[in-house]
Formats: structure tokens, C-alpha cells, sequence
């Protein structure tokens, strides 16, 4: 028998033969007509070699082919159904799922104390996995389902993937408190004097943007180290003279070590926003996921105090 030859509709019209066993009774079951129902039934003998359904005084009896059927053929619809049957909506109240996050260390800071406090309240069942950031290889463990969603600068987004902002970060500049050298604001020579610490997420060593626009105001500035986390940057400018350009969110946080200045020339700000592929898109968990971290993202910050 070559199954691409079955007309599944006459695994339909069996279930309820067997179930009924009277073709009349069927025929209601399936809203056909009794001839119609009659047909399938002959069908159905054709298909399996077998009477599967015998007259007798008591009504139609099953073939011991009909009752071998019967499980399988019952476990094949639900299957299927299972398989057609619109997704049921996402409960987080009673939802027991764990979500696969990719993210720096920053967005680890600005965004998952607020989504965990969320999840407690609110999802206690589920549970938060949650992996560096690789941007060589973030894609492909999207692609292959190893990440959910991935949250990170847009700038960074791997191309073909589907993205949503959630916030606009700006850049500031930290130094210790009791700095010697640096007075009551920051000077572009001053800023271009002092040694830096540049994050490198891509680990591309000791340039970034901000060196590309003091060129074009024909300046350089000393960058003496460079650290591929952003974390371990306000701990080490608090106990040393260094300097860093950091996103503001992150600073505020460390603001009892530090001093926040504005920085002396204009440095591009960036979007952070979420990152997830097709397999993910009409699926309910990862849309709840989504509209939450958004919900959370674009929550007002504590009122600035103006930087110096």
C-alpha cells in the first residue's frame, strides 16, 4: 500500500464506523448521507483486505482486522489534529517553558533585574537561560534554536533575522570621584590626555567609533586597554585615573563610584533592541516573551541629573 495513494478522510469515516458500528449512526457522525457513508465503508474494504464491519442479528460486529485498527487509527486523528489545531494562547500564570537569551553584559544590567522581577510575579514557572553574546556565531544558534531571542545593539543585528527596537542608549563619560585631573567639565583635550578603556565586543583591538570622529577634528585619544565585557569597566576606572565612554544606563548604575560627564564632542548614541529568526516569529511563548521585554524596555529611567 503506497500512503500516498490513502485518502485520509477514510481514517475519519473508519473512526466513526467503528465507533457507531451502524452506518446510519455513522453517516449522522460525518453529516453524510447513508449511501455516501456506504461508499466509504467499501472504500475502506478495498484499502484494508478486510470486511471490518459484518451484519449479524445484533447489529454490525468488527473484524479482528477492525479491532486491531481501532487504537492506532484513534491515535493517528489526534495526531493530527493535534498537529492543525490553532496554537492555544500563551498563560504565563500556569506556563511551565524556559527561554534561551543571548546578551552583553550591559544588557544583562539595564534589562534583567526588571524582566526576572517581572517573571516572579507574574510567570513563576518559567525560567531564563542566558548566554553570552557571540556575534560571530549569536545567527546560527538562533537559526539551529539554541537562542529565543537575542538583545543587543541594532547595529549588530545579523542580517535576515527580524528586530524591534526597544530604547535609544546615549554615551557618557565616567571617571572616579576625586578625579586630580579632571576639573569641573570635561575638555576635549583633557578627554584626548587621559589613558581609556574601550569595549570591544567584537574584540577589534583599539579603535571604535569615537576615534573615527576625533580624526575628523584631528585628535587622538590613549587607549591602554581593552576589555571585551563592560562590567569589569566601571570597577577599574573607579580605583585608577583612567576614563571610559560608557551607555548611560550602565553608568547611573555605578554613580556612588563614579562621576558622569558629558563627553566633550558629539558620540553617536545606539538603539538596543531584540533579535529573533522565522522559527520564532508566530510562536505564542516567544510573542509573550517579546511584548514583555519591550513592555519593560521602554519604561522611564530615573530622571537625569545634569551631567556635568
Amino acid at each position: 500500500m503506497d500512503i500516498k495513494n490513502v485518502d485520509l478522510n477514510l481514517l475519519v469515516a473508519l473512526d466513526a464506523l467503528l465507533a457507531e458500528r451502524s452506518v446510519s449512526r455513522a453517516a449522522v457522525r460525518l453529516h453524510l448521507s447513508q449511501p455516501a457513508t456506504s461508499a466509504l465503508l467499501a472504500r475502506l474494504r478495498e484499502l484494508f483486505g478486510d470486511p471490518l464491519l459484518l451484519r449479524s442479528a445484533r447489529g454490525m460486529l468488527p473484524t479482528s482486522r477492525a479491532l486491531e485498527l481501532l487504537g492506532p487509527v484513534k491515535q493517528v486523528l489526534d495526531e493530527i489534529d493535534a498537529i492543525v489545531r490553532p496554537r492555544a494562547a500563551f498563560d504565563p500564570a500556569s506556563a511551565v517553558h524556559t527561554f534561551t537569551l543571548s546578551a552583553s553584559d550591559y544588557v544583562e544590567y539595564a534589562l534583567l533585574p526588571t524582566l526576572v522581577d517581572f517573571l516572579e510575579r507574574e510567570a513563576p514557572g518559567v525560567r531564563l537561560a542566558v548566554r553570552p553574546l557571540d556575534l560571530q556565531t549569536v545567527a546560527q544558534q538562533m537559526e539551529i534554536g539554541e537562542v529565543d531571542l537575542c538583545i543587543t545593539g541594532l547595529q549588530n543585528a545579523p542580517a535576515g533575522m527580524y528586530q524591534q527596537p526597544l530604547y535609544r542608549e546615549r554615551m557618557v563619560c565616567v571617571v572616579r570621584r576625586k578625579h586630580p585631573g579632571v576639573g569641573a567639565r570635561l575638555t576635549l583635550e583633557k578627554f584626548c590626555s587621559l589613558e581609556h578603556i574601550l569595549v570591544s565586543l567584537r574584540g577589534s583591538g583599539f579603535s571604535a567609533r569615537i576615534d573615527d570622529a576625533l580624526s575628523k577634528l584631528g585628535r587622538k585619544r590613549r587607549v591602554q586597554l581593552a576589555v571585551p565585557h563592560f562590567l569589569l569597566v566601571p570597577e577599574i576606572v573607579a580605583r585608577s585615573d583612567m576614563i571610559s565612554t560608557l551607555p548611560e544606563r550602565l553608568a547611573r548604575g555605578y554613580a556612588n563610584k563614579l562621576r558622569i560627564l558629558e563627553p566633550p564632542l558629539e558620540i553617536e548614541g545606539f538603539t538596543v533592541g531584540q533579535i529573533w529568526h522565522e522559527r520564532n516569529q508566530r510562536e505564542p511563548a516567544q510573542i509573550w516573551l517579546r511584548e514583555v521585554v519591550l513592555k519593560l524596555a521602554q519604561k522611564r529611567i530615573p530622571p537625569r541629573s545634569k551631567l556635568l
